[in-house]
């Protein structure tokens, strides 16, 4: 074969290089259909075999358009022809009026629902954008954040409350608007678990609607199908389909003796994929013979790839699992040789503009060696780096391995930060953890000051990972560590400074030690306030709910409206850091209106602190605002919207794995329900709590429970459980040096004398 031409594996045409697509294969989409589809026209080999998987699609797509909606697993190995019959099962859907979205897996590896980013993101750009209908202006906000991953402070904005009013937001952009609707997920076994709960909440929702979700999945994903899907295996071929296939692909050619014919189909075995490129080697060099082996015909044909092509394969073995169309033409110096490749069956189109492998290439004579590896590595970073800055940020899970494969750990960095970033805007705190963690480690080589300042920036990371899950000790814990690096080598800017004793001044008053937060503001004041008001007035509010834990409410509250007057002074900016200040003003303020015995106005002033935090995008503050706004209505006596705020608390609490938030929830429920006579309610989420609160060894949170424990019990008659745990509770007060706790178990013991 001349090295500058090419053959097409699907129908044998053989055509010169400098052409981007067979000459036999069909235009791209059917015109004016409504396809959103990824990959560019090619030929497709004869569908054999497959008819009755087909039938059962099309009765499927019957039921989708009469509005009942399906969902459909198609499995199989690599190579048996899923991707075929799905083309095949498009074509007539996109006749007969159906929208297809179809996505890849692939198209965003390393972030958090990737799939959905890359399929919103591409279909928003449609004019109009199709099957938006049904999206409000509230939905569209969220999704633009979920798809930009926005982060502020640290903590993501782009779920901002609790994660199903996310998943309501996107279910709704999915969902059709006028036409039935296909959805196609390939490379489902690469899916993550954002995806996996994403899919499971859509599922869940096709019951009386038009749409149609077609996965596409090799064995040993990541999570089984849903329970409710439907599942369809993709297997091998019988004889007489595989002789169909030959024939279909030969096209009544007499280049096969019957031995021959015989031989191919032997030594395919039933596989699709290795029987068409068995033929196309017989086609290409018929004086070879025929392979044993379809394994033996795929390393016959690499062998035999022009120096070009087996350059980009070269090129593109240490790209990964797929990778940007424009990275592979500049490593491989143009789109001549990609095209040649993606016809002959090597390379294949997925969403977002990327290619990844149809087969997998086998290792030969002239692949990388070991030594050349960390050059190759560069080379593609580097082609990366080049890309526009939207599809670097997003590629930055590729560019993290190529830096670090290059062993060019520096220049990682930014971009595992930047991956962390999505975890967190997914509310993963820990797999962020698990990056920042490593990134931690990569300092080690850097140059003495430029390892201090990522360590610092690090720690500070890290801090407010933990945060998010509700481990208020580590997180001071590394917060601490940040302002300790502060004080070595080279001074931090005195803003960096002031926002790191903020944040650990906030946990540390989460942690129930007030005066140490009123300690912190001291030493802020001397060292770094000065130079950063909005940091100012922030402490100020937290001095402010420090008095309220001391009991001084009327210190809290003149505090508090100074520290409002200081805000109007500064510099108006509606960003996240001045939304997050009025968010924790407003906290304060209810929390002075609760210590004064004014639940109603408390209620009024967390109901601030959540309109706030969703602004800023903290998504631990507005979990706090929940709990303290079902406090106030609790303690108001309206308990249909204190059960309501705390359930919202909770679920926010469970998704972000916070121990601490939904121990304190349980507290909060447990007490609403003794208020409402309901002792039973008040033990079971006594108990939970308590359950929740022991895992954290939290002596304090431990003393509070059982208390509440002790007097739903007292409540059921039931004295001698009642004592036990009331006394248990004031021996855990005391060993956590909680004063308020235990004389809280103490008067609880006294009216449990009385009653005996």
């Amino acid at each position: 074969m001349n090295p500058t031409s090419g053959s097409c594996v699907a129908c044998g045409a053989r055509f010169l290089g400098g052409v981007l697509a067979c000459p036999k294969s069909a235009p791209g989409g059917l015109r004016d259909a409504p396809v959103r589809r990824w990959s560019p026209g090619l030929c497709h080999p004869p569908l054999v075999g497959r008819l009755a998987l087909l039938k059962r699609l099309m009765a499927l797509a019957e039921d989708v358009r009469r509005g009942l909606g399906r969902a459909v697993w198609l499995l199989g190995e690599e190579g048996m022809g899923k991707t075929r019959l799905k083309d095949a099962f498009v074509e007539r859907l996109a006749a007969e009026g159906f929208e297809v979205w179809e996505g890849s897996v692939l198209a965003l590896p390393g972030a958090p629902a990737g799939l959905f980013r890359e399929l919103l993101d591409a279909t928003r750009a449609l004019s109009p954008p199709a099957g938006t209908g049904r999206v409000s202006s509230a939905d569209a906000e969220r999704i633009q954040r979920f798809l930009e991953g926005r982060e502020r402070q640290g903590v993501p904005a782009s779920l901002v409350s609790e994660r199903t009013a996310l998943f309501d937001s996107l279910c709704h952009a999915l969902m059709p608007d006028r036409r039935p609707r296909l959805l196609v997920l390939e490379d489902w076994q690469h899916a993550d678990p954002l995806s996996h709960a994403l899919v499971e909440e859509l599922v869940s929702r096709l019951s009386h609607t038009p749409l149609l979700l077609l996965a596409l999945q090799r064995p040993g994903g990541t999570a089984p199908a849903p329970l409710t899907a439907e599942v369809l295996t993709v297997g091998r071929l019988g004889p007489a389909e595989s002789a169909a296939l030959l024939e279909g692909r030969l096209r009544g050619k007499d280049s096969l003796t019957p031995a021959g014919r015989e031989a191919l189909l032997r030594g395919s075995a039933g596989h699709p994929l290795h029987l068409l490129h068995a033929v196309t080697l017989h086609e290409e060099q018929p004086e070879l013979g025929v392979p044993l082996t379809g394994e033996a015909a795929l390393a016959a044909r690499q062998a035999l790839l022009p120096p070009a092509q087996r350059e980009v394969l070269r090129a593109a073995s240490v790209l990964g699992p797929s990778f940007p169309r424009a990275v592979l033409v500049a490593l491989a110096g143009g789109v001549g040789p990609l095209a040649l490749l993606e016809t002959g069956g090597w390379l294949r189109s997925v969403s977002g503009g990327r290619y990844t492998w149809a087969v997998e290439p086998a290792l030969g004579e002239d692949w990388l060696p070991e030594a050349a590896l960390p050059a190759a590595h560069r080379r593609a970073a580097e082609a990366y780096e080049a890309l526009p800055e939207p599809l670097r940020h997003r590629a930055c899970m590729e560019l993290t391995r190529q830096w670090l494969s290059a062993e060019d750990s520096g220049r990682a960095l930014p971009y595992l930060v930047t991956l962390a970033g999505w975890h967190l805007a997914a509310l993963e705190p820990g797999p962020a953890m698990a990056v920042y963690r490593f990134a931690l480690g990569l300092t080690d080589a850097l140059p003495p000051d430029t390892a201090r300042e990522w360590r610092r920036r690090l720690w500070e990371y890290m801090g407010d990972a933990h945060r998010l899950a509700g481990e208020a000790a580590e997180a001071e814990a590394a917060w601490h560590t940040a302002r300790k690096l502060d004080d070595e080598g080279l001074a931090s800017p005195a803003s960096d400074r002031a926002r790191r004793l903020f944040k650990r001044a906030s946990v540390v008053l989460a942690l129930g030690r007030p005066e140490e937060v009123l300690g912190l503001d001291r030493e802020g004041r001397r060292d770094c306030l000065s130079s950063a008001p909005l940091m100012s007035v922030s402490m100020d509010a937290l001095c402010a709910l420090a008095l309220c834990a001391l009991g001084r409410f009327e210190e809290a509250r003149a505090r508090t409206v100074l520290a409002r007057e200081q805000l109007q002074l500064t510099v108006k900016e509606d960003g996240a850091a001045r939304a997050g200040v009025q968010a924790l003003l407003h906290r304060a303020m209810g929390g002075v209106q609760l210590g004064l015995g004014s639940p109603e106005a408390a209620a009024s002033e967390y109901a601030q602190v959540l309109h706030w935090s969703e602004r800023a995008g903290d998504t631990w503050e507005h979990s706090t605002a929940l709990l303290h706004l079902g406090d106030a209505y609790s303690r108001a006596g309206d308990r249909e919207r204190a059960a309501h705020f705390f359930q919202l608390a909770l679920e926010l609490d469970s998704r972000t794995g916070d121990r601490r938030g939904m121990a304190y929830t349980h507290h909060g429920l447990a007490l609403l329900h003794t208020r409402a006579g309901a002792p039973e309610l008040a033990k079971e989420d006594a108990l939970r709590g308590l359950q929740l609160a022991s895992m954290l060894e939290d002596r304090r949170l431990q003393s509070l429970l059982r208390c509440v424990l002790g007097r739903a019990q007292l409540q059921l008659g039931e004295l001698e459980e009642a004592g036990r745990q009331l006394q248990l509770a004031a021996r855990d007060a005391s060993a956590a040096g909680a004063r308020l706790e235990l004389l809280q178990a103490e008067a609880c013991l006294r009216v449990l004398e009385a009653r005996r």
